[in-house]
């Protein structure tokens, strides 16, 4: 079952060497800067279920971000 569950999952669709495959195994996209994660949006194809998922990332640290400060 977990097999088939990556299988599906976004980040599963790019290869060893692109470039967002090197960037998130280099950096936790936890922890790379915002301007990083928003320029790593703009350079993937729009429409696509991966910018969804990276927007999605996007969101998720807006939030963190915005919890910490109240």
């Amino acid at each position: 079952m977990a097999n088939s569950i990556l299988a599906s999952h976004p980040l599963s669709s790019l290869s060893s060497d692109s470039e967002l495959s090197i960037e998130f195994e280099l950096r936790d996209p936890f922890h790379m800067p915002l301007d990083r994660l928003e320029s790593l949006i703009e350079d993937t194809e729009p429409g696509t279920e991966l910018r969804g998922y990276l927007f999605g990332l996007l969101d998720l640290r807006r939030t963190v971000v915005y919890a910490r400060g109240h």
